[in-house]
């Protein structure tokens, strides 16, 4: 449980910034140019994000031997997360191997690291528990809590969400060169632009994500999904306001239009592990008997609120969000339907969410 409450601790460095005045000049009134319904631009380029999140999925199979009474050697999924000496095998690397790696975007890689030094421990002489209908199995600590989870939904927050809503948008990478006219060729971009296709690439969508066709989603992209069954329209927004309008309005050197698309896309995409949290807080009480279900639920309710903390502009301080994971205490087989009651309240609270039951 210290792994847990000292991920919440972290506080983000600000000083990326926010982009709210950066010093390229605006276009304001000039709206006339066209936005497409998806991100298909000829010139976009996120190939190093792309690399990643596959990178990730091979370190998950990996990592999921532990569940299957194997054991895991820390030393070969490091060597995945920092890609040194590592030989990948999965398809989406069958023809190159990756360059780029995992560890150096991630915010807090110790806490990464820390946690897979246990889970290869435990995976020697760990506890295995079994569903009560003997469908699943997972690999936990003596309080509970499953290692896989919170590396595999810390990478996704720490690195990727991180990456994504704090790093790629800040005034630091939008406050850069865009001379649109010193494009040769449909494969070569501004600087400006490849930062917001960088931002684009760590969502994890296809270029035409929409509600309507959720096909070839990865990770955040995945559990977009699962906003929509809290009512909210969180794909169409991030996509059709955010990244496809915000390039759009970069193409045309409008930044007052992008600077809006990066305030949506913010406030969007922090959405999506709240509504995933809450999922996963409402399965694991309907599996409140069930060792394994429910503490594997938890774990991944646990890692999306964790992740909160990563956007720059963040609903709730770091404070509240380790108040919230607090409420389940440190002991994940002695925890209430009280507990994981209050643990919801206090999330849909915080972003004033009536209806968190549906999610």
């Amino acid at each position: 449980m210290n792994l847990i409450k000292s991920t919440v601790k972290i506080a983000l460095v600000v000083s990326i910034g926010f982009v709210a005045s950066c010093t390229e000049d605006s276009k304001p009134d000039d709206t006339s140019y066209s936005v497409p319904t998806s991100f298909n631009f000829e010139n976009a380029s996120y190939g190093g994000q792309e690399d990643r999140l596959n990178m990730l999925a091979e370190m998950e199979t990996y990592m999921k031997l532990a569940n299957e009474n194997q054991s895991v050697d820390a030393e070969v999924i490091k060597s995945m997360y920092a890609n040194n000496n590592y030989v990948w095998t999965s398809e989406a690397f069958a023809e190159e191997q990756p360059t780029k790696d995992l560890e150096s975007k991630t915010f807090d890689a110790d806490v990464i690291n820390t946690l897979i030094d246990e889970l290869a421990a435990l995976s020697v002489n760990g506890i295995r528990t079994t569903s009560l209908d003997g469908e699943k199995t997972y690999l936990f600590n003596e309080n509970g809590f499953e290692p896989i989870q919170l590396i595999s939904k810390g990478i996704m927050g720490s690195c990727f969400y991180y990456q994504g809503t704090s790093v790629y948008l800040s005034e630091v990478k939008m406050d850069v060169d865009n001379d649109i006219t010193a494009l040769v060729g449909p494969l070569e971009y501004t600087d400006m632009q490849h930062h917001w296709d960088e931002s684009f690439g760590y969502f994890g969508a296809p270029t035409d994500f929409s509600i309507a066709d959720t096909d070839g989603a990865s990770f955040w992209a995945k559990y977009a999904k699962k906003t929509i069954n809290g009512g909210l329209e969180t794909i169409d927004n991030i996509m059709l306001d955010g990244f496809i309008l915000g390039r759009a309005a970069i193409n045309n050197e409008d930044y007052t239009v992008r600077d809006e698309a990066i305030g949506t896309i913010r406030a969007e995409w922090e959405m999506i592990p709240v509504s995933a949290a809450l999922h996963y807080l409402n399965a694991a009480l309907e599996d409140i008997t069930d060792d394994a279900l429910r503490n594997h639920e938890l774990s991944e309710a646990i890692a999306f609120i964790s992740a909160l903390q990563y956007n720059v502009e963040k609903s709730i301080t770091i404070s509240n969000i380790d108040a919230i994971i607090a409420e389940l205490g440190t002991n994940l087989y002695e925890v209430t339907p009280e507990m994981i009651n209050n643990t919801r309240t206090a999330l849909a609270d915080a972003f004033g969410i009536a209806n968190a039951t549906d999610y």
